[in-house]
């Protein structure tokens, strides 16, 4: 690889890291360092406002936590007590998305970086071999404190879009040819559990105009299932990753269509 393409690589990884955010809970009644439940958010900006993006499946694995103990409260990433429940927008089961509203000084108080969409909404149609960067933070990968901190270790990727259908991207992970961030431990061996990845954030990355760009297409929402792979299929993980073409700049969901437009990048193979 040569220094040019290193450079590029490590902007991509810093962008989708800081882009990417833990949305967790915890019961509030419970001593430090205790157990963090949840998934992963990111944020984009509209000319109405700012949404948060999560997956469906997360918000309803904390429902059900709130069902089970009425103590459990929510977090994104370091904020106070988040109110989740009332700050959903909308949800759409069959894509596996949810969108919540968020204050511009909750998104400054977590360092969120918002993806800025106004202006290019819907994303491009993403094509075979297009390049992403995908993050989340395992929940195997954080570590509670007694202080009340926390660290968050992340899960990233990039890696070229395999396939392409109405609701979802498929990728491959394969640690034998992927870069590792440099802010990430290491890469984690196939089969890793990478649940609390899912909700987010997927980018595409390509040059237009001499300039590296960006775009969210989707987010995480399945990593590999635990079950047993013969041939070359053993040597990759199969991620699945939800496309969110069909948010609406007021963080409604358009129901039963496909987004089309925004800009294209300038795809390089190599």
């Amino acid at each position: 690889m040569t220094p040019e393409l290193q450079a590029v690589h490590k902007e991509i990884a810093a962008l989708t890291l800081q882009v990417a955010r833990p949305l967790i809970w915890h019961d509030r009644t419970e001593g430090w360092p205790k157990r963090l439940d949840g998934g992963t958010c990111f944020f984009l900006r509209f000319e109405r406002g700012i949404i948060g993006i999560t997956a469906n499946h997360v918000i309803s694995a904390f429902e059900s936590a709130v069902v089970a103990n009425p103590n459990t409260v929510c977090q994104l990433r370091n904020s106070p007590a988040f109110d989740l429940a009332g700050a959903i927008i909308a949800r759409n089961a069959v894509r596996d998305i949810a969108t919540f509203a968020v204050s511009e000084p909750v998104l400054s108080h977590i360092e969120a970086i918002p993806l800025d969409c106004r202006g290019s909404w819907p994303p491009p149609e993403p094509q075979n071999l297009w390049l992403l960067s995908v993050c989340g933070f395992p929940e195997s990968m954080r570590r509670p404190r007694a202080d009340r901190s926390a660290e968050f270790q992340a899960w990233g990727a990039l890696a070229a879009v395999e396939c392409v259908s109405r609701d979802e991207i498929l990728i491959t992970y394969d640690p034998a040819v992927v870069q590792p961030a440099a802010w990430a431990p290491g890469l984690p061996p196939l089969g890793f559990n990478l649940s609390g990845c899912s909700g987010g954030p997927v980018l595409v990355h390509g040059t237009r105009n001499g300039l590296h760009r960006w775009f969210a297409v989707g987010l995480i929402a399945e990593g590999p299932r635990e079950q047993a792979k013969q041939g070359t299929a053993s040597e990759f993980d199969m991620i699945r990753l939800r496309r969110i073409d069909i948010i609406q700049p007021d963080g409604t969901i358009k129901e039963g269509t496909q987004g089309t437009g925004g800009w294209l990048p300038e795809m390089r193979a190599g």
